[in-house]
C-alpha cells in the first residue's frame, strides 16, 4: 500500500468510526505551462465510493496521487473529518494502476512490514490472515514481490489496505490485468470496505464498473470538472432518461459522440 504512514494507531474494533467525509475544494496542480488539475472541487462521505472518470489526460491519475500526498499540490484544500489530510496520512491507502511492492519482501512479509510501519495492535496476524484468505494469497504468502505477477501485487496492495484498514481508499484503474474471478473480488472488497466505513475514490474509464459501483461521479476534462452528482442526478441535467447509461452521459456531457468527434446533436431535441 502506498501513501504515508503517521501516529494514528489502529484498532480493530468494527464499531470504532463515525461520519467522516473527504472534501477536496479547489484543488490545483501545474507541471510547468500545464495545468493538470484545475481548480477541482468534491467530496465523498465515509462508506461511499465516488468515480474519477474523464479522457486520457483528464487529472484522474495526478488527483488521486496529490490526495495520497505523493505529488504536491500547488493550490487548494484538502480535508478529512475537517482537518487537513496530511494529519491523516497514515489511513490513506493508493492502490496505483502499475502496483509495486517490496520484491525482496514475501507476501507476509510484506503485510508485517506494513503492520509495524502503523503500530498494528498485537492481533494483526489474525488480520493479514483473513486478508490473505480473502484475497487468494495463502498459496502465495511465501512468494517474493518480484516474482509476483501485477494482478498479484495488486492484491497484496488491496490486501495491506484492509490490513490497516485505510480509512481513504484511493484506486487507480482496479481492473487491469485481472482476469474474471480477481475482477469480482475485487468488486466484492471495495463493497466490503466502504460496508466498513472506508471513502473510496476510484477512478476508472471502464464507466461501467464505475456506474455499478459509485454513489456519485466527477466528469473530469482537461484538468477541469465538467459535471458531478449521483448518475441519477447527471442524466436528469443532461435531458436523458433513467435507461441511459453512463457511458450516454459521459459523451452528453463532454459534448462528443462514442467515436470522440464533437457532437453535433446536442442541444437538440
Amino acid at each position: 500500500m502506498e501513501g504515508r504512514s503517521g501516529d494514528e494507531q489502529v484498532t480493530y474494533d468494527r464499531e470504532a468510526r463515525g461520519p467522516e467525509r473527504l472534501e477536496v475544494q479547489n484543488l490545483t496542480k501545474r507541471f510547468g505551462k500545464t495545468t493538470a488539475v484545475d481548480r477541482l472541487s468534491f467530496e465523498v462521505e465515509a462508506g461511499h465510493i465516488v468515480g474519477l472518470v474523464g479522457p486520457n489526460g483528464a487529472g484522474k491519475t495526478t488527483t488521486l496521487y496529490c490526495l495520497a500526498g505523493l505529488v504536491p499540490a500547488d493550490g487548494g484544500e484538502v480535508r478529512w473529518d475537517g482537518r487537513a489530510l496530511r494529519h491523516e496520512h497514515g489511513r490513506v491507502g493508493l492502490v496505483p494502476e502499475s502496483p509495486e511492492v517490496y520484491p525482496a519482501l514475501t507476501v507476509y512479509e510484506h503485510l508485517g512490514f506494513l503492520a509495524r510501519l502503523y503500530r498494528l495492535p498485537p492481533g494483526w496476524p489474525a488480520e493479514a490472515e483473513r486478508w490473505m484468505e480473502r484475497l487468494d494469497l495463502v498459496r502465495h504468502r511465501d512468494k517474493v514481490g518480484g516474482a509476483l505477477s501485477k494482478g498479484l501485487r495488486q492484491r497484496v496492495i488491496l490486501a495491506g489496505a484492509g490490513l490497516v484498514r485505510a480509512r481513504l481508499l484511493l484506486v487507480d484503474e482496479p481492473m487491469i490485468g485481472l482476469d474474471p474471478m480477481g475482477q469480482r473480488e475485487v468488486r466484492q472488497l471495495l463493497r466490503e470496505m466502504t460496508a466498513d466505513g472506508a471513502a473510496v475514490v476510484l477512478s476508472s474509464h471502464q464507466l461501467g464498473l464505475v456506474e455499478t459501483l459509485a454513489e456519485s461521479v466527477v466528469i473530469l476534462d482537461e484538468g477541469r470538472k465538467r459535471a458531478a452528482g449521483s448518475i441519477a442526478a447527471l442524466r436528469q441535467a443532461a435531458g436523458l432518461s433513467a435507461e441511459d447509461s453512463l457511458e450516454t452521459v459521459f459523451f452528453r456531457v463532454l459534448g462528443r459522440n462514442r467515436e470522440g468527434r464533437e457532437d453535433t446533436t446536442e442541444g437538440r431535441p
